[in-house]
């Protein structure tokens, strides 16, 4: 099925913001291809431009044959989004080695496999970008943050080495900085009272959280030829949370 259409993968693909970003790209003429360790529920796109493949960016062969198992279907990889993630509350005088290393290692360890396996493929296409994903936790102290802070300011530095080593690829390198989305993961931190909502919006000057749709539309661009020039920029996408200064 190689052909102009251009052919995405979104590591995380299979829900939230992944899930949004896959839709977006389909209806803006992409393929997506979404690596999950999940299926995509019944709110997945349909067609033949949409394909889920099994995959646990913390793994490297499972990473190696995902990304290996998408070129062969669509014959190409032009964009490479890396959305997977988790996130687990803990005050860092509590906080487990485990769970310090499985946040590093699917965060960043994740981003940089994926990274590494689709290189081959976006170095062949005459429009390969990558997209990752930091947060405003690597921006701002918030508490019982620590290694989801630390594992996303390490996505941002990746981001920046990456743009520079690959330049002579031409694969640009980006990242989206969310602030707070009213993603699924979130629902649920506000249910069992981990965040307060009205904490949250308080925080935010436009009021709100974003929509995952507004997060894809921001990955859509930096995947795209709109931001052909762009490469090792981080853009800030959270209704003015990280520079707001009225308190």
């Amino acid at each position: 099925m190689a052909g102009t259409t251009p052919v995405a993968i979104v590591t995380g693909g299979a829900r939230g913001i992944g899930l949004a970003t896959c839709a977006t790209l389909l209806a803006r003429g992409w393929r997506a291809v979404a690596l999950d360790r999940d299926a995509p529920g019944e709110d997945a796109p349909g067609g033949e431009g949409f394909a889920w493949i099994a995959a646990d960016v913390a793994d490297t062969a499972s990473v190696d044959a995902a990304i290996a198992a998408a070129a062969a279907r669509f014959g190409a990889i032009d964009a490479l989004v890396n959305c997977a993630g988790f996130n687990r509350h803990q005050p860092v005088a509590e906080l487990e080695d485990a769970t310090w290393r499985s946040m590093l290692d699917v965060h960043v360890g994740g981003t940089l496999r994926a990274c590494r396996a689709a290189h081959p493929w976006l170095r062949a296409s005459a429009r390969g970008a990558v997209v990752n994903f930091s947060s405003m936790g690597a921006r701002i102290g918030r508490p019982r943050r620590a290694p989801y802070a630390a594992a996303k300011a390490g996505i941002e530095g990746l981001t920046r080495t990456l743009a520079i080593e690959w330049a002579p690829d031409a694969i640009r390198v980006n990242a989206v900085c969310p602030g707070v989305v009213g993603t699924r993961m979130v629902r649920d931190n506000i249910a069992r009272g981990a965040v307060d909502a009205a904490s949250l919006v308080a925080g935010i000057p436009m009021r709100r959280f974003a929509e995952p749709a507004e997060i894809a539309a921001v990955v859509a661009f930096l995947a795209g030829a709109e931001s052909s020039y762009m490469t090792g920029q981080v853009l800030v996408v959270d209704g003015g949370a990280t520079i707001n200064g009225d308190w």
